[in-house]
C-alpha cells in the first residue's frame, strides 16, 4: 500500500483501476515550498439565484526514472509506468480520489481541460486539474478511505455516506 508523504507525495484511486488500490505519484518540488496540491474554490451562480460551490484541485506530477521518494528511498515505478497509470486514472473521468498526506478528496472529476503535459528529454511534467461536483467536504483520513468501500449502489438506494461504508 502506498503512503502519501512517505513513498509518494500523492496517490490516485479509482475502483476500476489497479484493482481499486491507490497508486502513488511524485509531485514537482522545484518550488521553494516543495510539492503541493492547490485547491481553488468557486461559487457558481445557478439559474434559480442560488450558488453551487465547486472546487478545483491542481497538482504537477513529475515523471522520470529513479526519482527519490519523500522519505529518501527510491521510487519503485519508472517514468513509463507512472505515465501509463496516470492516464488510466484520468481516463475514468469520474469518481476519482486524490489521496494526500493531509487527507483524501473523493468524488472528483477529470473533465474539460484536465491535464497539460510538458515533455523534456529525461522528465515529463503533467499538471492535472480535477474538480468536484458541488458540495464541499473536508478531506477524509487516508487510512479510513483506503479501508472502506461503499455499499453496492445497484442494490442499495440510500445515501452513500461514511456511515454506509463497510470494512474490507
Amino acid at each position: 500500500m502506498v503512503t502519501p508523504g512517505v513513498d509518494c507525495n500523492i496517490a490516485l484511486s479509482h475502483a476500476l483501476v489497479n484493482n481499486g488500490a491507490p497508486f502513488g505519484f511524485l509531485l514537482d518540488d522545484s518550488k521553494e515550498a516543495g510539492p503541493a496540491v492547490s485547491v481553488q474554490r468557486e461559487a457558481v451562480l445557478q439559474d434559480d439565484g442560488t450558488f453551487l460551490d465547486n472546487q478545483k484541485y491542481f497538482f504537477t506530477v513529475i515523471l522520470a526514472d529513479k526519482l527519490p521518494n519523500p522519505d529518501g528511498s527510491s521510487h519503485l515505478e519508472d517514468a513509463a509506468s507512472m505515465y501509463a497509470a496516470l492516464m488510466r486514472y484520468l481516463s475514468q473521468h469520474s469518481n476519482l480520489a486524490l489521496l494526500t498526506p493531509s487527507g483524501t478528496f473523493s468524488g472528483l472529476y477529470a473533465s474539460g481541460h484536465y491535464a497539460t503535459e510538458v515533455h523534456y528529454p529525461d522528465v515529463t511534467l503533467v499538471t492535472v486539474q480535477m474538480s468536484s461536483s458541488g458540495t464541499s467536504f473536508d478531506p477524509v483520513d487516508v487510512t479510513r478511505f483506503i479501508l472502506s468501500e461503499w455499499v453496492d449502489g445497484a442494490v442499495y438506494a440510500g445515501d452513500m455516506t461514511w456511515l454506509t461504508t463497510y470494512w474490507r
